[in-house]
C-alpha cells in the first residue's frame, strides 16, 4: 500500500535498513500461509524489530517469531471488527505486543487500548505541494472551466458511503460541477489530480487518520468531510477544512460555500504545525523502536 511504503522510504531516508515483506491472501487462513516464507526471511535478515501493519499482520507476525519484538500498527478499518475480534486484538496488544500503534485517539478509545502509542501517517511534502491548477488540468484532459469535486476512494467500498458523496453532490447550487472519482492509480500521479480539483469530497463512514486529506492540505486544496476519525484534530480551524455530520445537504452546504467563496486555504502549513510531515514521523517512530529495543 501506498501509505506503507511511503513511511518505509522515509525511514530508508533517516538511514534505517528494512525489508517490506507482503502479506498475501484473503481470510485469516489465507494470511497463516505466509508464516513459512515470513519465519524464512526472518531467520535470513535477523531484524532488530518487526513492524505489522494491520491487526491480522500482526497476528502473522506474532505466530511467526517468539524473540523479536513486534511493533504492530493498526489501521482505521481494525476498529470495525467484531467485539470478539477486538477482544483478540485487545489481548495481543496487552501481552504479546512489545507497542502497539493507533492512527488517532478515536482508534484507541474505540479498541480500548489505554497504552497504544497515537502516530498518525505522514505525508511527504516533496511529492504533495501546491501546483498550478491550469497545467494540472491540461496534464489530465479535464475542462479549465468546470468545477471539480474529487473522491478518491474505491466507490464499491461500503465504508467509504459513495451514496452519501452522490446525494451530497445533487444538492450543489453551482453548475457545471462533476464529481470526479480517482482510486488505484499510481500514488506518484494523485497530487495532478489533487491540484486540478476544486474541493476533496470524504464521505466515509469511518477512518483512522485519511491520508489522503492529508495530502490535499498539503497541496493547499480545501477539503469537505463527514466527522471520522482524527479530522476535527487536523482542520482545526484552518479555512478552507470543513466537516460534518453524514448529512448531504449539511455537505453541500460546505461545498457550496467553499465554491462560492474566494477562499485561501493553508493546509500545508497546518500538516507543517501538527508535525505530520513524513520526516517528522519518521523521527517520532525510530523514537519508538528505540524506547522498544531498549526495554
Amino acid at each position: 500500500m501506498p501509505i506503507i511504503k511511503s513511511q518505509a522510504d522515509s525511514l530508508k531516508n533517516k538511514g534505517m535498513e528494512l525489508q517490506i515483506f507482503p502479506i498475501l491472501g484473503k481470510s485469516f487462513g489465507g494470511y497463516l500461509k505466509n508464516i513459512p516464507k515470513l519465519r524464512k526471511q526472518i531467520i535470513t535478515l535477523k531484524p532488530d524489530i518487526i513492524h505489522s501493519h494491520y491487526s491480522f499482520c500482526g497476528f502473522v507476525a506474532s505466530l511467526t517469531s517468539k524473540n523479536i519484538p513486534i511493533v504492530v500498527s493498526l489501521m482505521g478499518s481494525d476498529t470495525h471488527h467484531s467485539k470478539l475480534m477486538k477482544l483478540i486484538i485487545k489481548l495481543f496488544s496487552d501481552y504479546r505486543w512489545r507497542k502497539t500503534i493507533v492512527k488517532s485517539e478515536d482508534m484507541k478509545i474505540r479498541l480500548g487500548l489505554k497504552n497504544a502509542s497515537v502516530l498518525p501517517n505522514g505525508v511527504d511534502l516533496n511529492l504533495f505541494k501546491p501546483l498550478n491548477k491550469r497545467e494540472c488540468r491540461q496534464k489530465l484532459d479535464w475542462d479549465l472551466n468546470q468545477k471539480y469535486l474529487l473522491f478518491a476512494s474505491d466507490p464499491d467500498r461500503e465504508e467509504k458511503n459513495f451514496a452519501l458523496a452522490k446525494a451530497a453532490i445533487n444538492r450543489i447550487k453551482i453548475n457545471p460541477i462533476e464529481l470526479k472519482i480517482v482510486y488505484n492509480i499510481e500514488h506518484s500521479q494523485m497530487p495532478f489530480y489533487l491540484n486540478a480539483s476544486d474541493v476533496l469530497l470524504l464521505t466515509s463512514k469511518w477512518e483512522g487518520s485519511p491520508n489522503i486529506v492529508k495530502e490535499a492540505m498539503a497541496c493547499n486544496i480545501p477539503v469537505v468531510s463527514t466527522k471520522v476519525g482524527d479530522i476535527e484534530y487536523l482542520f482545526g480551524d484552518t479555512e478552507g477544512y470543513y466537516y460534518t455530520d453524514p448529512d448531504s445537504n449539511k455537505l453541500a452546504e460546505k461545498i457550496n460555500y467553499v465554491l462560492d467563496n474566494d477562499i485561501k486555504p493553508n493546509g500545508r502549513q497546518r500538516i507543517i504545525d501538527l508535525k505530520l510531515d513524513s520526516e517528522s514521523i519518521a523521527d517520532k517512530l525510530i523514537q519508538l523502536y528505540e524506547e522498544v529495543l531498549s526495554k
